[in-house]
């Protein structure tokens, strides 16, 4: 048997990276390498995407320890459809439509998480239980005729797993977290996703095509050179490998001290030190595996040139001091506003900008951008080729 052949999945791709690196092998340039620019100015297309894409796959709007105890709630709304996500009294995570069942007034406006024993709508105090029945409707007799015990909050299909909740909006359609992960699954369970906790979260608006922001993640090319002030001296430069698993990507990229191990056996790897993994889950999700933390990034496309982030900071464990606490502020501090705002969500900003102005008919791929001609394979699968103004 290979030394290979017993590794998880995710680590047969640092296997293979490191046979790359010590053969100094480089990657073939992508059958599809160049993109056209009305790829991301498309409002068509866009519209296509929104519908065919985010309303019809399960979506992570969230990790299940951002809820501690029962009542703990959050408001979602990224999706175009008000959602209310909460902790019930039996423990159960539940999504809701964040919609009274009277009049249809959001009962919950405020941002972020809170707690509460029950819903209650400001409009007529219609009330409602954890677990979305209708507890009280203030003089039901004026309803008479009308059976208000099939009032209460409309369900949303959700599931939890590796932590995180997923939603799927298809009201006729139907979860099935095994076969849409199916590897992915592994990767999750590898790095225990399921047990760390939630730390910080930013909601940001960037004026930048939603693809383009996916497309940041999936390439070794620009490390070094977009976060030289930053983290890029952490890297090998150029050093990455991608996988397409089904609709999903996986990329590890090779960390400074990644050279240490090219002849060490593999009980000798660390994926976590040696390596950065990054993982694209169709059709917008990125999570980033840092040495001792997890970025989860949930990008939803608002309109042609306009996506929010969120980003969620997973950490191993709740700090119980004030100095545990801090190195946690710092390492979020760097990551979100050096990193993500102030390089990769800033070149997303200004390449939106650039493919408006006419200067470009396509955008071209080297071969270290192998992983975005890999999203757009998956892209094409799941719509067809694009065809600009198409409907």
């Amino acid at each position: 048997m290979s030394e290979t052949a017993a590794l998880k999945p995710h680590m047969k791709l640092f296997a293979r990276l490191r046979e790359e690196t010590k053969t100094n092998a480089q990657p073939s340039l992508p059958p599809r390498s160049e993109i056209p620019v009305d790829f991301y100015l498309d409002e068509n297309w866009f519209a296509r995407e929104r519908a065919e894409l985010f309303a019809k796959t399960p979506i992570i709007i969230g990790h299940v320890s951002m809820l501690e105890r029962a009542g703990d709630h959050f408001a979602f709304a990224h999706l175009g459809k008000p959602l209310l996500v909460v902790r019930g009294h039996d423990d159960v995570v539940r999504v809701f439509y964040n919609v009274c069942r009277h009049r249809g007034m959001r009962l919950v406006t405020e941002e972020g998480v809170a707690r509460r024993p029950s819903f209650v709508c400001p409009y007529h105090h219609w009330a409602y239980d954890l677990d979305g029945s209708l507890k009280n409707a203030p003089l039901p007799e004026t309803f008479e005729g009308h059976d208000l015990s099939c009032r209460g909050l409309k369900p949303v299909r959700a599931e939890v797993r590796h932590g995180f909740i997923w939603a799927l909006l298809d009201d006729d359609g139907s979860i099935d977290l095994d076969g849409f992960l199916g590897e992915i699954n592994d990767d999750l369970e590898a790095f225990d996703i399921k047990s760390q906790v939630f730390f910080r979260q930013t909601t940001t608006t960037k004026k930048a095509n939603w693809k383009l922001i996916v497309e940041a993640f999936q390439d070794g090319y620009h490390v070094t050179r977009l976060h030289q002030k930053t983290v890029g001296s952490m890297f090998m430069d150029a050093r990455a490998a991608m996988d397409r698993v089904g609709v999903h990507l996986r990329a590890a990229v090779a960390r400074a001290d990644f050279a240490e191990i090219l002849e060490a056996p593999p009980d000798q790897w660390n994926d976590r030190l040696h390596t950065s993994f990054a993982h694209f889950l169709f059709p917008n999700t990125i999570i980033v595996i840092h040495p001792d933390y997890v970025s989860h990034l949930g990008l939803y496309p608002q309109a042609i040139d306009e996506t929010t982030v969120v980003h969620t900071c997973l950490i191993p464990k709740k700090p119980k001091t004030d100095k545990e606490k801090g190195h946690w502020e710092r390492a979020f501090d760097i990551i979100e506003n050096g990193v993500f705002q102030a390089e990769d969500f800033f070149v997303c900003e200004n390449a939106q900008i650039g493919l408006a102005s006419g200067a470009n008919e396509t955008l071209l791929l080297g071969a270290q951008e192998y992983g975005i001609a890999l999203f757009h394979d998956i892209l094409r699968d799941a719509m067809g080729p694009f065809q600009s103004g198409a409907r």
